[in-house]
């Protein structure tokens, strides 16, 4: 019998469903590798939630999670990466002063009973004096004041936050769990590639689809593994590539990160060949990706030279 998407992570939703049904608590704490994911949940659960709608038992509050689509409305506050306009990139942490707004947020006077929901998405990024500021709201409870709160690396949330909070886990999408869930986005073929290079996380697979780096997928396994085939023209190709997207502030990023998983993997398979003099080379351009994504550079303003440096390694070196 095949699943629908209804059916991912249903164990970790009948958990949200038992909150639900109980008195909510003033932290949720949802955790995990799919981001994407899990940021839905809490956008649906918070608009579920706010609305006041009736739900009759587990099944409708399941449908509600995964075919609703979230609201905005004056009950609902999101605190997400903030985009740096002039810098092309995300911030790096989000501080104090760029939550000051939360605790206006909830001091705000409603209707008798009326929720006020915070979804924080990712807490990952918050500096030490963001997290305690939440960490203060959460310590003087209101019944209708709640935090959602999306963590994807479970050791970067403050540990007073952790245990003010109910948290749960989300694991990582079984094979056929995730081949169902993208069945309609790319062929089976090629996600069964991309959740053996990506340990089947939804975050980089989404990333990978809406960009459509299946286009690029072939021709560049076939360079690493001959450089022979690497022309002059090769780098001006992939960086005509990338230039034909709007966003390419935010494709760059991720299409390092595609590349340097696409390197990873030949590595794996030459391994097995003993083919160390190439085993090499990879690793020496593996290395430089990792270089650029850890200093942070403006990759936006650099990427030309990035990319002609790439190529130039893959073929020389």
């Amino acid at each position: 019998m095949q699943k629908n998407n209804n059916d991912i992570y249903s164990n970790e939703l009948r958990v949200l469903y038992k909150l639900y049904k109980s008195q909510l608590p003033n932290s949720i704490i949802l955790t995990g590798q799919d981001v994407d994911i899990i940021t839905n949940i809490a956008n649906n659960f918070a608009s579920l939630v706010i609305s006041k709608k009736l739900i009759q038992d587990y099944n409708e509050f399941q449908e509600s999670i995964y075919n609703s689509h979230y609201q905005e409305t004056q009950f609902l506050l999101k605190i997400e990466p903030i985009f740096l306009e002039d810098k092309k990139r995300f911030k790096k942490n989000i501080y104090r002063e760029d939550i000051k707004h939360v605790n206006h947020f909830f001091s705000t006077k409603d209707e008798v009973n009326q929720k006020r929901i915070c979804i924080i998405n990712l807490i990952d990024d918050f500096s030490l004096d963001a997290a305690n500021s939440i960490l203060k709201i959460i310590e003087e409870p209101n019944k209708n004041n709640h935090f959602i709160i999306v963590n994807q690396n479970k050791t970067r949330c403050l540990k007073t936050i952790v245990s003010r909070s109910h948290r749960i886990f989300f694991g990582k999408l079984s094979y056929d769990d995730y081949i169902n869930f993208y069945k309609d986005s790319e062929n089976e073929e090629y996600l069964n590639y991309l959740y053996q290079i990506t340990n089947g996380s939804s975050f980089l697979t989404k990333k990978f689809i809406e960009f459509n780096f299946y286009e690029i997928n072939d021709h560049f396994k076939a360079l690493l593994n001959n450089q022979n085939k690497i022309k002059s023209n090769t780098a001006s190709h992939y960086i005509d590539y990338l230039q034909k997207f709007k966003n390419i502030e935010q494709v760059i990023p991720v299409f390092l990160n595609y590349l340097q998983l696409l390197i990873s993997d030949e590595i794996k398979k030459l391994c097995y060949k003993n083919e160390n003099k190439l085993v090499i080379r990879l690793l020496n351009v593996y290395t430089v990706i990792e270089s650029i994504n850890k200093n942070n550079m403006n990759l936006n303003l650099d990427f030309e030279n990035i990319v002609i440096s790439l190529f130039h390694k893959l073929k020389y070196e």
